[in-house]
């Protein structure tokens, strides 16, 4: 599945240290069965207490797709939305991560949520995705 096109925002310093050690935390988590990184996501955030904003969520999203551009394998949907996610922990503000599937044609998608608003996505899908695991 394509990703949407790159967010023209470009996170300061600070936040893209931060994508970078969420990235690789998520790359790391997604080596072992996903019913990990759910418990330790669910683990990290029950300590977040302040939800994140679109924009702050936003900012976690392109610092995440930032340090994504230097991984040499694999980063779709599912290793991007998770360290999103941890991003978004390691900023101290808590964000849904969503993994969802839709069937004809079936695909699997994950992505993170806001405020009840997907981040990073296309604002009108054609075809809407259904929650399977909100974390």
């Amino acid at each position: 599945m394509a990703l949407p096109s790159e967010p023209s925002r470009r996170p300061r310093l600070r936040r893209r240290i931060l994508g970078i050690i969420g990235f690789w935390s998520a790359v790391v988590l997604l080596r072992l069965p996903l019913k990990h990184s759910v418990a330790t996501l669910t683990a990290l955030k029950s300590r977040t207490r302040t939800p994140a904003s679109s924009s702050e969520a936003a900012d976690a999203v392109a610092a995440a797709r930032s340090a994504a551009r230097w991984y040499p394998g694999r980063a779709a949907c599912l290793e991007l939305s998770l360290a999103a996610a941890l991003t978004a922990i390691l900023m101290r503000r808590a964000v849904d991560w969503i993994i969802g599937a839709r069937m004809m044609p079936y695909a699997a998608h994950a992505w993170i949520e806001a405020q009840g608003t997907p981040i990073g996505e296309p604002v009108e899908p054609d075809r809407p995705f259904i929650a399977i695991n909100r974390t």
